[in-house]
């Protein structure tokens, strides 16, 4: 007989961590760590918490991505699984899901700093942020002032996140009770602790002390959610990230940061000879461009361009690494030589600034190599983000360098990553990886439930 998927009226909390979460009545806790623990999934539940319960209109409320599109494919789809279980009718237009009862669950965004002031005047009994790392601490306090009750609902904020993204250090600092070893107040998974703000510092106050608010932490981790760690397909998309990434996705760990060897070591790399690469393998070379001439007590970025080979099997070969400093005119000519130099069978990518610009600065590269498959890439603004697949191919031995003159600066660069006064050949070959995968990404694993596995370096594991 057919297995009858489960539905989500059957859903029911994974014993553990989740459990716990949901069974929370502090004002504030967050629910994070390991990805894949259940995070997402258990504040669409709790946000319903109070659904049916008598509260009618009086109670709203809110679940935060920091952008439009991660809502969408996340919460949003999530909730479609969910709400209509319990007679939710959803509003395409303003967001929200009605009840029968008249409560409201409202989806929201704050892409922009300023985004806070669309929700000036508004009163939620419940506001949930999914990934809290990638959100300000201006735009989390914010919320704070619409966090309020007129019918004695029980106000509540929570919060998942992994460690990493850009709000890593506020979000560590605010539960350092929990995560910090050099905090000043050290509390188990779990406790709860009372704080009370005063001149925008928060100290720890005896349990009921006037105006103190009571903050949780509670870890997840991968083998809490059975849906997930059952069959190893999530764990291994998590290992195949870079090792800082790795090391905080998988294993929930607050404390590593990047740093230099972290990255890239010349152990990881096999080096091999050039007639020792397949013939039948696909080619980029990507340029990270630069136009200032080396002058004495300077030191200027470079122009590097590294071509990589890909074969079907997704073993990279690190052909070369073309590097200069020049102005504008000998950046030009070493482009054109480069790729007389590798024919028209490379293709080109260049990395483009934004701006008028830097769309003026292509197009003239692009009537320079007319004869060429080139194509322009939107800068990458976080650059470790950016260098984390390439590192991680790296580190799983599936990267080899054919010997050149060029290995023993390059390599200096990788491995001083990010710390190292350049990164330029960094970029250039995390962009020619990125531009030879581009075409070849592979399917995405199966969802389970309310949850999905991590897509990219740039898209935070929902779960």
């Amino acid at each position: 007989m057919r297995s009858r998927k489960p539905h989500p009226q059957d859903w029911k909390p994974n014993p553990g961590p989740q459990t716990d979460f949901l069974t929370r009545t502090c004002f504030e806790a967050l629910y994070g760590g390991s990805a894949g623990g259940g995070k997402s999934a258990a504040l669409l539940v709790d946000a319903i918490r109070y659904v049916g319960r008598g509260y009618g209109p009086s109670y709203h409320a809110i679940l935060l991505r920091r952008t439009f599109p991660e809502l969408e494919k996340s919460l949003i789809k999530s909730s479609h699984e969910l709400y209509p279980r319990i007679g939710g009718k959803f509003n395409e237009n303003s967001k929200t899901w009605g009840f029968p009862g008249g409560e409201l669950v409202e989806f929201g965004h704050m892409q922009h700093e300023s985004d806070v002031h669309k929700y000036q005047g508004a009163e939620f009994q419940y506001v949930g942020f999914d990934e809290l790392t990638s959100f300000s601490e201006t735009q989390y306090l914010y919320l704070f002032s619409r966090c309020r009750s007129s019918r004695g609902i029980r106000c509540r904020i929570r919060a998942g996140t992994n460690p990493g993204n850009d709000g890593h250090d506020w979000v560590f600092q605010r539960w350092g009770a929990w995560l910090d070893p050099d905090y000043r107040v050290h509390a188990a998974p779990g406790q709860e602790l009372s704080f009370l703000r005063q001149d925008d510092v928060d100290s720890v106050v005896p349990k009921g002390t006037a105006l103190s608010k009571d903050r949780t932490f509670i870890p997840a981790r991968l083998e809490d959610n059975p849906m997930l760690f059952g069959d190893g397909q999530y764990e291994a998309a998590l290992m195949a990230m870079d090792p800082v990434t790795r090391e905080r996705l998988r294993s929930g760990n607050w404390l590593i940061k990047p740093a230099k060897g972290l990255y890239f070591r010349r152990d990881w790399f096999t080096f091999v000879n050039a007639d020792e690469v397949p013939a039948d393998v696909r080619r980029y070379r990507y340029w990270d461009l630069a136009a200032t001439e080396a002058e004495r007590g300077k030191d200027p970025d470079w122009t590097s361009g590294a071509k990589l080979a890909m074969t079907q099997d997704r073993k990279v070969y690190i052909e070369d690494v073309a590097r200069m400093r020049g102005n504008p005119g000998d950046v030009e000519k070493f482009v054109l030589a480069t790729a007389e130099l590798d024919g028209t069978a490379v293709r080109v990518g260049i990395e483009q600034e934004p701006g008028a610009s830097g769309k003026a600065a292509v197009a003239a590269y692009i009537r320079l190599l007319s004869g060429w498959s080139i194509r322009a890439f939107n800068k990458r603004v976080n650059k470790i983000v950016a260098a984390g697949p390439i590192s991680a191919q790296a580190n799983a031995k599936n990267v080899y360098i054919v010997r050149g003159a060029w290995n023993e600066p390059v390599i200096r660069v990788l491995e001083q990553f990010p710390d190292g006064a350049h990164d330029d050949d960094v970029d250039s070959i995390s962009g020619a990886y990125t531009a030879l995968i581009d075409k070849w990404r592979p399917a995405p694993l199966k969802a389970a439930g309310f949850f999905s596995p991590p897509t990219s370096q740039d898209e935070r594991p929902f779960g």
